[in-house]
């Protein structure tokens, strides 16, 4: 009985941290700490929204922007909101941290990972945009992590003038 209380607490105060935790611009996960989620939607090539409604902004990455307050949309923004819609709508996925929780904005920050149906990780959201040309190298924190990477399927994108690149 003490048991199933002490459990019933445990959640209770998860639940309540978390909420107070995502109304805090300032609040910061620990380095490569992680949160299994799953993607109810994609707006567009960088930004999707959970199925607790929270807005993910994904880290590293500027994807082509979609047409918004008569502004025009910008070149492959389609194809970059469908190879994200096509890679994680409707599936599960990791999110992975890397200080700064929050945008200016109030979305999450993080690296995203497509997960398998053993719960691993298969492909790493982030770099299939920009092997594709479909994103440009963005920076939200100081860490740079995985830039070696992403500077080089940027470049292999740029040399084989794909998607954006092709448009430059």
């Amino acid at each position: 009985m003490c048991l199933k209380i002490f459990l019933l607490l445990l959640l209770i105060m998860t639940l309540i941290s978390e909420n107070i935790c995502s109304q805090n611009p300032n609040f910061s996960y620990p380095y490569n700490y992680s949160r299994i989620v799953y993607v109810s939607r994609v707006i567009d090539g960088d930004t999707f929204v959970l199925s607790d409604s929270q807005r993910v902004r994904m880290l590293g990455v500027d994807c082509p922007e979609i047409a918004r307050f008569s502004k025009p949309a910008e070149s492959f923004s389609s194809d970059a909101s469908e190879k994200t819609r096509l890679l994680i709508e409707h599936k599960t996925v990791k999110l992975v941290f890397d200080g700064k929780a929050f945008d200016m904005f109030g979305r999450i920050l993080a690296y995203v990972w497509l997960v398998d149906s053993k719960g691993k990780d298969s492909i790493f959201v982030q770099a299939e945009l920009l092997k594709n040309g479909l994103a440009r190298i963005s920076y939200y924190t100081t860490e740079k992590r995985y830039y070696a990477l992403f500077y080089n399927l940027r470049n292999t994108a740029m040399k084989k003038k794909l998607g954006i690149w092709n448009d430059e």
